[in-house]
């Protein structure tokens, strides 16, 4: 989990750079490529299934539920993220991907049952404050 919030992390800083001299498509592209790249690898060296062609196996539902997530889940969310760190703050874009977790929860919450705990809900409540003190300036600091 550290390499993978390092890697992001590495990533933001690097795309606005990147992005000044390419377009911000293609840098999201060549982003995603260079992430998945040593996922491909690790999966090769697991023998994932996926990859040993038994992708036969899979029903429509499973395609439609890869590209969604292929295509909402990963392309369009990365390049509005990147889009916003060319011209935003990183500090309050990143502050944002604390949300990951919460709306991760709800949907859970909503669509599979599962229940919250008091101490989970404190965790989300202090995660939100944090964000706002993050994101919104005081009247007497603007």
């Amino acid at each position: 989990m550290l390499l993978a919030a390092q890697s992001m992390a590495i990533g933001t800083v690097m795309f606005r750079w990147v992005s000044k001299y390419s377009d911000p498509i293609m840098a999201t592209g060549l982003h995603m490529v260079i992430g998945g790249l040593p996922l491909a690898a690790i999966s090769v060296i697991n023998h994932d299934r996926a990859l040993d062609g038994s992708l036969g196996e899979l029903t429509s539902n499973d395609v439609l539920a890869l590209l969604y997530t292929s295509v909402f889940g990963s392309a369009l969310s990365y390049g509005v993220y990147f889009y916003n760190a060319t011209s935003g703050s990183l500090t309050k874009l990143s502050s944002l991907t604390f949300l990951t977790p919460m709306f991760a929860s709800i949907f859970g919450f909503i669509y599979l049952g599962e229940t919250f705990t008091p101490l989970q809900l404190v965790g989300a409540l202090v995660t939100l404050g944090a964000i706002y003190m993050v994101n919104y300036k005081s009247m007497g600091e603007a």
